[in-house]
């Protein structure tokens, strides 16, 4: 599968095995990556935050408690541990 086509990918809603790639869009840049290599999430302080894209994923590096992953859930930015917007 390393050649695959993005419509050859999984459906987000099925379970990733193995070495099945992901698709990875940063800064407008697609990268087709398999499962076994280590992702690095963008990070942002609160005052620098992109527009929330449901399905995108950062690191917010002075959030309330310490830095920590957020998820955009398409209106806000909520923490990955307790999915608080992020204050």
């Amino acid at each position: 599968m390393p050649n695959a086509k993005i419509s050859q990918l999984p459906a987000a809603t099925q379970a990733l095995v193995g070495n099945e790639l992901v698709v990875l869009v940063q800064n407008g840049i697609t990268k087709q990556t398999p499962l076994n290599t280590l992702t690095v999430l963008a990070s942002y302080s609160k005052s620098s935050l992109p527009s929330p894209a449901i399905g995108t994923l950062i690191y917010v590096t002075d959030e309330s408690g310490g830095a920590q992953p957020a998820f955009a859930d398409g209106v806000n930015w909520r923490r990955v541990t307790d999915r608080a917007v992020v204050s």
